[in-house]
């Protein structure tokens, strides 16, 4: 490794640590192994994870069933670093690397003292793994950036989840009402014991927020498709005429340190426009869905629609049935999806 590139990583494991984190090459016993199941191996440059206290590794190891002691620490940030002038297509692996990795968010660091352009360069090449794999939250930096943030204090604290996420809600209809309340009852207790701010529903702001860039970007409201029968245009009002909002059924969150929310509203005032592109969004990552449950006493399409919430919204998704049978369908809608979809983070407990 290059001495300019060594002294990038120095910089970025120093911004990491005075952030919350704890930031290292490497992490073992890594929540994120559940996501590749066993085959997590950390492939970026520098990880910021946070650690789990003894009582949160333990509730997250009774619902999966994997060892405490393999369940301490959490990624939030996986970061690749290309201090020189790499190609695009090291860029668009780097990108790779940081969505099989797991993490909340990822950066992609580069230089442009190494080659001017390449913060543009790597800008497009995000945008093209995007636009063909998914919505992937990866952010640009450019390496003088960090030169801004050596002096610069952060807040040392947790942020503090809002109360609304902390509200209940009777089962779904399609709920086997004494299983379902006594799985509850479980699950909220367990979550709570460890420590965990439990969200019952719980549904994520990105769809919101993604409503509200959009109307942000137009020049005219955002309009419905015109009514089949009647050809008539309105106009949308609310994030749920955009997006099908999402409410997964229980959710364990876990604050995160309020430097990170700090660090990515400078990198906005730097470049507003990373906001326009759709990769940086500060106000959703006050927290982590550490684990999401939906509660299914049978299969199907709904079940299968349960599923793909949480795989998409949170870090562990556990679909909870109350029988082996019905188990054992849940895992036939996973074997299905996942050659396509993915799904990886999502596992089937069965609690009678």
């Amino acid at each position: 490794m290059r001495p300019s590139t060594q002294a990038i990583h120095q910089q970025v494991v120093a911004l990491g640590e005075r952030l919350g984190f704890i930031a290292t090459r490497e992490v073992s016993n890594s929540v994120l192994s559940l996501r590749l199941d066993g085959a997590y191996i950390p492939r970026v440059d520098v990880l910021w994870s946070i650690p789990l206290t003894t009582a949160q590794a333990k509730a997250v190891a009774a619902v999966t069933g994997e060892p405490a002691e393999r369940l301490q620490h959490l990624p939030i940030v996986g970061i690749e670093i290309e201090g020189t002038t790499p190609t695009t297509k090291t860029m668009a692996a780097d990108v790779a690397n940081i969505a099989a990795l797991g993490t909340r968010l990822g950066l992609l660091v580069v230089s442009e003292l190494g080659e001017k352009g390449i913060y543009r360069r790597a800008a497009r090449a995000i945008r093209t793994i995007r636009r063909s794999f998914g919505d992937l939250a990866v952010v640009p930096v450019d390496a003088s950036w960090f030169d801004d943030l050596a002096n610069r204090k952060w807040s040392s604290a947790k942020t503090k989840t809002p109360l609304r996420a902390e509200r209940t809600k009777a089962p779904a209809g399609g709920e086997t009402l004494p299983w379902s309340s006594a799985t509850r009852d479980h699950l909220r207790d367990l979550g709570r014991q460890a420590g965990l701010v439990v969200a019952e529903p719980y549904t994520p702001e990105v769809l919101s927020v993604a409503y509200d860039e959009e109307c942000a970007r137009r020049s005219e409201p955002l309009h419905h498709l015109r009514d089949p029968l009647t050809r008539e245009r309105s106009v949308m009002k609310k994030a749920g005429d955009f997006l099908t909002a999402c409410e997964v059924d229980l959710a364990w969150l876990l604050p995160l340190p309020a430097g990170l929310r700090e660090f990515l509203n400078y990198l906005g005032e730097i470049d507003p426009d990373l906001r326009e592109h759709g990769v940086l969004y500060p106000e959703l990552h006050d927290h982590v869905a550490l684990a999401g449950f939906e509660l299914e006493s049978s299969s199907g399409k709904h079940a299968a629609g349960g599923l793909l919430n949480l795989a998409a919204y949170c870090v562990i998704g556990i679909g909870v049935s109350p029988s082996a049978q019905s188990g054992k369908e849940l895992e036939q809608i996973l074997r299905r999806y996942r050659p396509t979809l993915g799904l990886r983070n999502v596992r089937v407990l069965v609690h009678e």
